[in-house]
């Protein structure tokens, strides 16, 4: 078994001195995954066998920026009337754990800067604070329930 490790790792199993035959076919296999964005490859014939595991940095550290991105964009709760939206789609959950006390009640009175909420999004919890001062009247969401860009949180009224 002979094994190669560089943005590309594969093995293959020498049979009847057909290496060569096999790293001209591991190279264009791996030009063809590399157009379709296939991260592994297995083929298994009477002759070989060859097992191909991508590890193309590059894809990997557009990934990065892109979930970087994503987290530079999200933006302030969005205000629309009398309630307070999310800026982003995830999970809503009005605690910080399970067994913790929720940050607002309905009735409740927050200042600027108050963490009303969690929204997860992408494994990051990401907290939800108001940008004035308001009485919380009601609560629209569910905890533990997914969320749509733009859906309202909170009814609230501005203090």
């Amino acid at each position: 078994m002979c094994s190669v490790l560089a943005p590309l790792f594969y093995e293959y199993e020498k049979v009847d001195g057909m290496v060569n035959d096999i790293k001209d076919e591991v190279k264009s296999l791996y030009e063809i995954m590399k157009e379709e964005k296939v991260q592994e490859l297995e083929i298994n014939s009477k002759n070989y066998s060859i097992f191909i595991k991508r590890k193309d940095r590059d894809e990997n550290n557009q990934t990065i920026q892109k979930k970087q991105t994503i987290m530079q964009d999200i933006k302030e709760p969005v205000v629309s009337g009398e309630t307070i939206k999310t800026p982003i789609v995830g999970v809503f959950y009005r605690s910080p754990s399970p067994s913790s006390p929720v940050f607002i009640n309905e009735g409740d009175i927050v200042d600027i800067g108050k963490t009303v909420c969690i929204i997860e999004a992408m494994k990051v919890m990401n907290e939800i604070k108001t940008t004035f001062k308001a009485k919380i009247l009601k609560v629209l969401a569910e905890n533990g329930k997914p969320v749509s860009s733009g859906q309202d949180l909170f009814e609230v009224e501005k203090v």
